[in-house]
């Protein structure tokens, strides 16, 4: 076990290696200027003395050694844009918020997907089921950067039900949740009705009902019980994905989290704050990764005793 997870490590650090070093490429041919517009008015001097600030006046395999040397020290750069602070700095500043999303989103998925899936199971091929499943298809179709601005706007502008924009209070969260939250409730809400509709049709099933047990009890106790292990596995990288989500989602609604840097450095070519949030988000994946890999193992052996755990 020991071996096995040591070589799931490995295969991590080698991950998160490749991701940063096709980060540092991409973002050495991006267009324009990492200084921004009109770069080239500023006196000679005082670009050198920046060029120098930010290394950039060094070879590229020396910018590259100097760049890996800092991921490894847990030093994203200064900023472009805001020179006098941290990548890091910025990352803990802002991160909370688009966590608090993240989360509320991810427990409103949960929630909505796993009832739309159990309806659509125990109503297979019935009103229940086709209205749950069209649920998750609208969920599948209209990305979160179109439901979003839909929501804001009549939800929040037009009717004043709840506050179009900004994190203020509790209820400024809803809307935005919702719009993160939608496509992920697809997702789960497919998955478990395939997987309820999967253990109902199990032998041990037809026997608890042969016993004389009741609906709610073979339902509860042994189908819900059995068919939310598929869906438990996805939980880790689903919240990956949700959290990475909310860049946009984030500049729809105001919300102070990573998305506004994300967003506005794409614009502005922040180097380092691109590459940095880059490797933040990967490393937060592929510890996710890592961390379902080794309980896989844990749970079945045949993982860690197979071909990729020899």
């Amino acid at each position: 076990m020991v071996k096995f997870i040591l070589r799931r490590f490995l295969y991590a650090l080698i991950t998160l290696w490749l991701i940063a070093s096709f980060t540092f490429v991409l973002m050495k041919n991006l267009p324009g200027n990492p200084l921004g517009e009109g770069a080239e008015k500023i006196p000679k001097a005082t670009k050198e003395m920046l060029m120098k600030q930010y290394g950039l006046d060094k070879p590229l395999w020396e910018q590259y050694l100097t760049f890996m040397n800092n991921i490894i020290h847990g030093d994203l750069g200064a900023s472009f844009q805001f020179p006098a602070h941290k990548v890091t700095d910025i990352i803990k500043q802002a991160f909370p918020s688009s966590l608090e999303l993240g989360l509320i989103s991810i427990a409103i998925a949960i929630v909505a997907g796993l009832t739309l899936g159990i309806i659509a199971s125990l109503k297979h091929n019935k009103a229940g089921d086709y209205t749950a499943m069209f649920i998750a298809i609208l969920g599948v179709s209209i990305p979160s950067f179109v439901l979003g601005p839909l929501l804001s706007y009549y939800i929040g502008v037009k009717w004043g039900i709840l506050p179009a924009g900004l994190w203020k209070g509790p209820s400024y969260r809803i809307l935005p949740s919702i719009a993160l939250s939608f496509g992920t409730i697809a997702i789960l809400a497919r998955l478990m009705r395939t997987s309820m509709l999967d253990v109902l049709n199990q032998d041990y099933i037809k026997t608890a009902k042969s016993k004389g047990l009741s609906n709610f009890t073979v339902v509860v106790k042994h189908t819900i019980r059995n068919a939310i292990l598929p869906v438990i596995t996805i939980i880790g990288p689903i919240f990956v994905n949700v959290i990475t989500g909310t860049l946009v989602v984030e500049q729809i609604f105001g919300v102070p989290g990573l998305g506004k840097h994300f967003v506005s450095s794409v614009s502005s070519n922040d180097y380092t704050m691109i590459s940095g949030l880059t490797i933040f988000y990967s490393s937060i994946l592929i510890l996710v990764i890592f961390i379902t890999d080794v309980v896989y193992g844990f749970v079945d052996p045949r993982i860690r005793l197979g071909k990729g755990g020899k």
